[in-house]
C-alpha cells in the first residue's frame, strides 16, 4: 500500500503543474507549449486551469481540435471556392438597380411573399418604392393597400375605442421585405435565391436607399425561371395601376421623365362640355389608335402623329379632357412646362426621343410659354428698322434666322422642328392648351400639327343642369342605406349577407332611381336660375361644393352667388383699368423725361458747332486774296441758283 502510493505521488505532477511539463525547472513549459502558446496566447493558462478545477487533461484532446479547426478552415476555403464556380457557371442571376422602375415591381412582388413576411431579418416600410431621384417617391394612390399590415391592434382589447372609425385610407399600411442579406425559397418548385446588399461603386453623396441593390438567383443556366418571376411582378404592378392614369413630368436638369403621381381614371362622363364636341374627340383618338391605322399612314407617308388644341377661358375643362382622355384609352399622360428657365431646345428634344409610342403629352398654357407670335413679331420688328440696323442684325445673327434666344431658351422654331421635324417621334397624341388662341402663332397651331380645334366656353343652361346631376346624383357604388345591426358572428353574418344581398340591392336600386329623378327635377331649377353664358363650369363646381349635400340650399344660394360675381368682376376690372391707366401715365412721364433730356442734350450741342463754324469762317479770311475770291464766286452762283428756284417756282420775291 505504501508502494502504491508512493509510485501515484511519483506518478502524479505537483498540484497545478500540467502533464508534459517537466518537474526539474519549475515554470519552464514545452517546446510544443511554448509555440502554442505563441500563435494562441493563454493556451497554457486555460490548460492548467482545465486541470485543476477539471481534472480534465487538454493535451488528450488537443490533435482533435486541431483537426476541427483545420478542417473549418480547409472548408470555407473550398466552400468559398466551390460556391464561385458554382455562381459564375452553374447559375443565373439577375441585378436590379433602384434607378428603374423594375425595382418597385420586384419590392411589391416580395412583400407579398411569405417567404418574407416571415423572415426573422425584416426591414419595414410604409413606402416600399424606390427613393432614387429618377424614380419618384410615389403619392398615397400609388401605395398598395390591399394586403398591408395596417396594426391597429394585437387583440389584447386595449386598441382606441374608435380605432374602427378610421378608415383603410387615412392610414399607410405597413410592408416587411427582407432586410439584408441572402435568403432562399421556392418559387414554381425550383430553390431560388434572394440577395439585398449594399452597392459600394456608387456615388457616396446618395442614400443608402438609393445605394441599394437587389440581385435573384437560381440553380442552371438557363434564366427563364427568372424572366418568369419578373414577369410576374410587372403584372401585380400592372394590375395596380390598371384603374389609374400614371402621371409624367419632364425634369429638364437631368433631362428624364420622373412619375409624380397616379390618379384614378376620370370618367368621360364628368367632363362636362358640348355632348357632340366630346364624341367627336373619343371618336377621333379611338381610330388613331387602332393598329390598321399606323400602317395606313405609313402607306401614304403621313407622320404617325396627332394633336388637339384646347382653348377657352380658364376653368372651362381643358386640362380635365387631357387627362379623362388619357384615362379613357388607358395611356400615360406626360407633361412639359415650356415656361421652366431650364427649358432648351435640347432638354425638350431628349425628352421627346424618350417619349413611348402610345401616350399623352400635355403642353398646357402655350401662350404663357414666351413662344407667342415669334415670328411675326421677329418680321414686324425688321420691317420697322432701318437699313444700318438691319445690316448689323445681320451682323450678329450670321443668317436671315432670328437668333435664339437669350441663355439658350427654347425658340418657336426649335418647338416646330421637335414637333413635327425629321427626328421628332411618333405614335403620341399631343394636347395643346391656351386661354388665348389669337396669340398663338399660325406655324404652331396649322394643320399637321394641330388636327383638331377644340373651344371650350362658359357654361349654358344645359352644362349647368350636368354639372348639378354630377355632384348630387348617386352613383352605383355609394351607400345610402346606414343603421343596418352588426352580426354577432362571421357565420351569421355570411348567411345574412346571402339572404338580404339580392333585397338590399333592389331596394338601393329603387332608392337610387327615385333620387335620380328628384336630382333632375332640382338640376332643370338650378340651371334656370343661373345665367347661361356667364360663368365657367369651375365657377358653377365652386358654388356646388359649398353645399354638397343639399342641394335646395345650392339652389337658394343662386342669386345672391351671381351679384357677389358680378360684383367681384366689377371691382376686378376698375382695379385693372386703374392699374393701366397708371402704367401708360408712367410710360409717358418716362417718355417726356426721355425727349427732355435729347433735347437738353441737342442745346447743348449747339454752342459747339457755332463755335466751329466761326473757327472755320476764320481760317477762311486767313487764306488770303484767292480764297477770299473763290468764296465770293461760290456765293454768287449760290444766290443765282437761288433766284432761279424762287422765278421757276412762281414765288420769287420782286
Amino acid at each position: 500500500m505504501d508502494t502504491d502510493q508512493a509510485s501515484s505521488s511519483t506518478a502524479a505532477p505537483p498540484h497545478g503543474i500540467p502533464h508534459g511539463i517537466p518537474h526539474g525547472i519549475p515554470g519552464a513549459p514545452s517546446p510544443q507549449f511554448a509555440l502554442l502558446n505563441f500563435f494562441f496566447p493563454g493556451f497554457s493558462v486555460l490548460t492548467s486551469a482545465a486541470n485543476a478545477y477539471l481534472g480534465t487533461d487538454v493535451n488528450v484532446y488537443l490533435p482533435a481540435l486541431l483537426s476541427i479547426v483545420g478542417a473549418v478552415v480547409l472548408w470555407n476555403y473550398v466552400s468559398g471556392s466551390l460556391w464561385t464556380i458554382v455562381e459564375d457557371h452553374l447559375m443565373s442571376t439577375v441585378r436590379i438597380r433602384t434607378d428603374d422602375e423594375i425595382y418597385n415591381m420586384v419590392m411589391l412582388w416580395l412583400s407579398k411573399q411569405n417567404f418574407s413576411r416571415k423572415s426573422r431579418n425584416l426591414l419595414v416600410n410604409t413606402d416600399i418604392n424606390s427613393r432614387s431621384q429618377y424614380i419618384s417617391r410615389y403619392t398615397d394612390y400609388d401605395s398598395d393597400e390591399d394586403e398591408a399590415d395596417y396594426g391597429d391592434g394585437d387583440g389584447d382589447g386595449d386598441g382606441d375605442e374608435n380605432s374602427e372609425a378610421v378608415t383603410v385610407n387615412q392610414k399607410k399600411g405597413l410592408h416587411y421585405t427582407p432586410a439584408v442579406g441572402a435568403y432562399y425559397f421556392w418559387y414554381k418548385g425550383y430553390p431560388l435565391i434572394f440577395q439585398r446588399h449594399k452597392n459600394q461603386e456608387q456615388i457616396n453623396f446618395q442614400s443608402a436607399s438609393e445605394r441599394e441593390e437587389l440581385s435573384l438567383s437560381c440553380f442552371g443556366r438557363n434564366p427563364r425561371l427568372l424572366k418568369e418571376l419578373l414577369l410576374e411582378a410587372r403584372k401585380l404592378h400592372l394590375k395596380k395601376d390598371a384603374s389609374k392614369t400614371l402621371i409624367y413630368r419632364g425634369k429638364f436638369d437631368n433631362m428624364y421623365w420622373q412619375r409624380c403621381m397616379s390618379r384614378l381614371n376620370r370618367p368621360m362622363s364628368t367632363v362636362i362640355i358640348d355632348e357632340r364636341v366630346k364624341q367627336e374627340v373619343i371618336d377621333d383618338a379611338a381610330d388613331y389608335l387602332k393598329q390598321t391605322t399606323q400602317q395606313w399612314y405609313a402607306n401614304r407617308g403621313i407622320p404617325y402623329r396627332r394633336g388637339y388644341l384646347l382653348y377657352g377661358p380658364p376653368g372651362t375643362g381643358k386640362s380635365s379632357l387631357s387627362l379623362a382622355l388619357a384615362g379613357y384609352f388607358h395611356m400615360k399622360i406626360y407633361i412639359v412646362s415650356l415656361s421652366s428657365a431650364a427649358t432648351t431646345e435640347e432638354n425638350v428634344a431628349v425628352l421627346f426621343s424618350q417619349l413611348p409610342m402610345r401616350c399623352v403629352v400635355l403642353l398646357e398654357d402655350i401662350d404663357s410659354a414666351g413662344l407667342t407670335h415669334t415670328r411675326d413679331d421677329a418680321s414686324a420688328a425688321s420691317n420697322s428698322q432701318d437699313e444700318p440696323a438691319a445690316a448689323a442684325t445681320l451682323q450678329t445673327t450670321g443668317t436671315g434666322v432670328p437668333a435664339a434666344p437669350v441663355g439658350g431658351r427654347l425658340s418657336l422654331s426649335g418647338l416646330l422642328n421637335i414637333l413635327d421635324g425629321v427626328a421628332s417621334q411618333e405614335g403620341r397624341i399631343l394636347v395643346m392648351t391656351t386661354n388665348h388662341i389669337d396669340k398663338l402663332d399660325k406655324a404652331l397651331i396649322r394643320p399637321g400639327r394641330i388636327d383638331m380645334i377644340i373651344p371650350f366656353g362658359f357654361a349654358d343652361a344645359d352644362m349647368s343642369a350636368s354639372i348639378f346631376r354630377a355632384i348630387y346624383a348617386p352613383y352605383d357604388n355609394e351607400t345610402l342605406l346606414t343603421g343596418r345591426p352588426e352580426p354577432k358572428s362571421a357565420t351569421e353574418g355570411k348567411r345574412q349577407a346571402n339572404v338580404v344581398s339580392e333585397a338590399e340591392q333592389k331596394e338601393r336600386a329603387e332608392e337610387h332611381d327615385r333620387i335620380r329623378k328628384h336630382i333632375d327635377v332640382l338640376a332643370r331649377r338650378f340651371a334656370a336660375e343661373v345665367p347661361a353664358m356667364e360663368f365657367s363650369p369651375a365657377e358653377i363646381q365652386g358654388l356646388l361644393l359649398r353645399h354638397k349635400r343639399a342641394p335646395e340650399e345650392a339652389i337658394d344660394g343662386v342669386r345672391p352667388w351671381v351679384a357677389q360675381m358680378r360684383q367681384d368682376r366689377e371691382e376686378k376690372a376698375a382695379q385693372d383699368a386703374e392699374k393701366r391707366r397708371k402704367e401708360e401715365e408712367e410710360r409717358r412721364q418716362k417718355k417726356a423725361k426721355e425727349d427732355k433730356s435729347k433735347t437738353e442734350a441737342g442745346s447743348e450741342s449747339e454752342p459747339k458747332e457755332e463755335g466751329t463754324k466761326s473757327d472755320t469762317e476764320n481760317s477762311a479770311t486767313t487764306n488770303g486774296d484767292d480764297g477770299t475770291s473763290s468764296a465770293t464766286d461760290r456765293l454768287e452762283r449760290k444766290s443765282g441758283a437761288e433766284q432761279k428756284s424762287e422765278s421757276d417756282s412762281g414765288y420769287g420775291t420782286p
